[in-house]
C-alpha cells in the first residue's frame, strides 16, 4: 500500500517538474523573441533579408535546443522510474551500470548543448546591440552635414560594434596629395587632429593602393605585414577598412586591441563594410552639397568681381561722359570766349571809330555854339530869333555833352573797381540813348532813390550793362507793338528803379522793367546762357545778358528775371553796398 501511494507522489511529481520545464521552455523562447521585436518596433529597426534569416536561424537553434533539454529531462524521469523500480524488485546491478554510463553521457552532451545556447544568446544579444548602434549611425547621417564629423561619429559607432578599443580615421586630403587624421581614440600617442600622416610603409599604403580591406589577425606573423605588434597598436590583430563615396577614396578608418585580447575576424569586417555602406550615401550628399555650396560661393565672388568691375567699368564710363560733358563746356566756353573776343574786336574798333567821330563832330559843334552864344550876347529876349538862337546853343551844349561822354564810354581802359553812385550811372547811360527811346515814343520813368549807399564796381561796366537791359526792353516794346497791330492800344513804358534792401546782406537793387512781349517761362532760366536770343535771326548774337551776367558777378552781385509775363518783365540786379565789400 505504501508502494503504491509513493508512485502515485511520483506520478504527480513528474507532472509538476514536466509543467514547470513547459513554463521554462516558453519564457526562455517567447519572452526573448517578445523582447527583440519590441525593441525592433520602439526603435523602428529594419531588416534586410540576411539579417532577417540570421535571427529565425538564432531562434529556430534556441528552440531545438529547448527540445533537446525537454528530452533530457524525459529521460531523466525515465530513469529515475528506472532506479525506483529497480530498488523495489532488485534488478540487476549491470542494467543499473548501463543506464547510469548513458546518463552520464547526456549529462555531458547537456553541458556542452547549455555553453552553445549561452554562445547563441551572446552572440544574439550582441546582434541587437549593432542593430542599435547601426540605427544610431544612420540617424546621426541624416542630420550630419560635416564630412569630417560624421566620419568622428563612424568611427565611435564601428568601434562599439566590433569592440575595438583603438582606431582612426584619416581622410584624403586631396590638395596636399596625402592623408590628414579626422578622428582617434584609444591611441596612447595621437597626433592633433587635422594633422598631415605619412602612411608610406604602413599598412594603410596597402589598403589604399589594393583599394580594399585589410584583416590582419597577426601581425607578427601575416606574411602582407610581417612586423611586430608595436605600442601604437597595442595588439596584434588590425583591421583598416577603405571608404568610397562612389567610385573616389576618401578615407580609410583603422581599428585594433579588440576588447577581450581576441583577433578580428571577417564578422568585424562585415559588420564595420555595412555600417560604412550604410552613411556611403550621406557621405555621397554632403560632399555634393558642399560642392553646391563652394560652387555657390564662387558664383557669388565671381558676381562680387562683376559687380566690382561693372562698377569700374561704370565709373570709367561716368568719368568719361564727365569728360566729355567738361570736353563739351570748355568748347562752349571756348566759342564763348571767341565770340566775346569778336565782339569786343567790333565794339573797340566802333569804340575807336566813335572816338574819332566825336572828336571831329566836337569842333564844329564848339564852333556852332560859340558863334550862338556871341548873337545871344547881342540880341535881347524880344528881339526876333533870339530863342531860336537859345535853342541852337542849349541843344549843341547837350550833343557836346553827348559827344564827350561817348569818347569817354569807348576809351580803352582797364578794369577799374572804385566807390560809385549807381543813379549817376543811370543818368549817363539814359544819356547815351534816350533820345531813340524819344523817336519810337516809349515813356522813360526813373525812380532813383537819391538816399542809396555807394557800390564798389567798375562805371564803363555797369553802364554796359544798363545799356544791354535797356536796349533789350526797347526791343521788347517794339516786339509787342509789331504782334498787337494796333500801336494805338499798346501801353509803351520803361522804368528804371533803385532801392536799398536788406536781405542776407545790404543792397543797392537796380529794377529795370518794361511793358514789351515778356520771357515765356521756360526760357526765363536760359536767358542768360552764351548764344541764347529770342530774338529772329540777325537781330541779335545771344551774347548780351551773358556778357552781362558775367560783369554782375564780377562785382560780387546777381542778375535775374523778377517777373515776366504777357505784360513786361522785371530785371533786377543786386550789387552789395560799399561797406560789404570790405571797403
Amino acid at each position: 500500500m505504501a508502494t503504491a501511494d509513493s508512485g502515485i507522489i511520483a506520478q504527480k511529481s513528474s507532472k509538476n517538474l514536466r509543467f514547470k520545464l513547459l513554463v521554462v521552455q516558453a519564457v526562455v523562447f517567447v519572452i526573448p523573441f517578445l523582447i527583440i521585436s519590441y525593441i525592433f518596433n520602439k526603435n523602428s529597426v529594419t531588416l534586410d533579408s540576411s539579417q532577417m534569416i540570421i535571427i529565425a536561424f538564432i531562434l529556430v537553434l534556441i528552440l531545438a535546443g529547448l527540445m533537446m533539454l525537454r528530452q533530457i529531462f524525459e529521460r531523466f524521469f525515465s530513469m529515475a522510474s528506472i532506479v525506483k523500480n529497480a530498488m523495489g524488485r532488485d534488478e540487476s546491478a549491470s542494467v543499473f551500470q548501463k543506464d547510469t554510463d548513458e546518463l552520464h553521457e547526456i549529462t555531458v552532451s547537456f553541458e556542452g548543448l547549455m555553453n552553445k545556447f549561452e554562445n547563441t544568446t551572446n552572440q544574439l544579444g550582441h546582434r541587437v546591440y549593432e542593430l542599435l548602434v547601426m540605427k544610431e549611425l544612420i540617424e546621426v547621417a541624416a542630420k550630419s552635414s560635416d564630412i569630417d564629423e560624421l566620419l568622428g561619429v563612424l568611427l565611435e559607432k564601428v568601434m562599439a560594434a566590433t569592440r575595438a578599443q583603438t582606431g582612426s580615421v584619416m581622410r584624403v586630403d586631396r590638395e596636399q596629395d596625402k592623408f590628414r587624421l579626422v578622428a582617434s581614440r584609444g591611441l596612447r600617442s595621437s597626433p592633433e587632429i587635422n594633422a598631415i600622416l605619412d602612411i608610406k610603409g604602413s599598412p594603410v599604403e596597402q589598403v589604399v593602393r589594393g583599394r580594399q580591406t585589410l584583416l590582419v589577425e597577426d601581425i607578427e606573423t601575416d606574411e602582407r605585414t610581417l612586423r611586430p605588434s608595436g605600442s601604437k597598436y597595442g595588439s596584434p590583430s588590425f583591421l583598416s577598412m577603405p571608404i568610397f563615396i562612389k567610385e573616389n577614396l576618401v578615407a580609410v578608418i583603422n581599428l585594433s586591441r579588440k576588447e577581450g585580447h581576441v583577433f578580428f575576424d571577417p564578422n568585424d569586417e562585415q559588420i564595420a563594410a555595412i555600417m560604412i555602406g550604410e552613411i556611403a550615401f550621406a557621405l555621397e550628399n554632403i560632399k555634393l552639397h558642399l560642392e553646391i555650396q563652394d560652387h555657390l560661393n564662387n558664383l557669388e565672388r565671381r558676381t562680387l568681381e562683376l559687380e566690382g568691375a561693372n562698377k569700374l567699368l561704370t565709373t570709367e564710363i561716368d568719368n568719361r561722359k564727365q569728360a566729355e560733358v567738361a570736353l563739351n563746356k570748355a568748347y562752349d566756353e571756348l566759342k564763348q570766349t571767341q565770340a566775346q573776343l569778336i565782339q569786343s574786336a567790333k565794339l573797340s574798333s566802333i569804340g575807336e571809330l566813335s572816338a574819332g567821330v566825336a572828336h571831329e563832330l566836337n569842333q564844329p559843334l564848339m564852333v556852332i555854339r560859340g558863334h550862338a552864344q556871341m548873337l545871344l550876347r547881342q540880341l535881347t529876349p524880344e528881339m526876333d530869333f533870339y530863342e531860336e538862337m537859345e535853342l541852337i546853343e542849349r541843344n549843341t551844349k547837350r550833343l557836346m555833352r553827348i559827344i564827350n561822354h561817348l569818347r569817354v564810354f569807348s576809351r580803352q581802359s582797364d578794369t577799374n573797381f572804385m566807390a560809385m553812385d549807381v543813379n549817376t550811372v543811370i543818368e549817363n547811360a539814359f544819356l547815351m540813348i534816350a533820345e531813340q527811346l524819344r523817336l519810337k515814343e516809349i515813356e522813360i520813368d526813373q525812380k532813383l532813390n537819391p538816399d542809396i549807399p555807394e557800390v564798389r564796381g567798375d562805371e564803363n561796366q555797369l553802364e554796359q550793362v544798363l545799356l544791354n537791359l535797356i536796349t533789350n526792353a526797347r526791343d521788347a516794346i517794339e516786339q509787342k507793338k509789331k504782334s498787337d497791330g494796333d500801336t494805338s492800344t499798346v501801353f509803351k513804358k520803361l522804368s528804371v528803379e533803385t532801392r536799398y534792401a536788406e536781405s542776407n546782406g545790404k543792397y543797392v537793387e537796380i529794377l529795370v522793367s518794361d511793358t514789351g512781349c515778356g520771357i515765356p517761362k521756360e526760357d526765363a532760366h536760359k536767358i542768360f546762357d552764351p548764344f541764347f536770343t529770342t530774338k529772329d535771326v540777325g537781330s541779335g548774337t545771344g551774347l548780351g545778358l551773358s556778357i552781362s551776367y558775367g560783369i554782375i558777378q564780377d562785382h560780387k552781385g546777381n542778375i535775374e528775371v523778377s517777373e515776366t509775363g504777357p505784360e513786361g518783365t522785371t530785371i533786377c540786379i543786386r550789387l552789395p553796398v560799399l561797406s560789404s565789400v570790405g571797403i
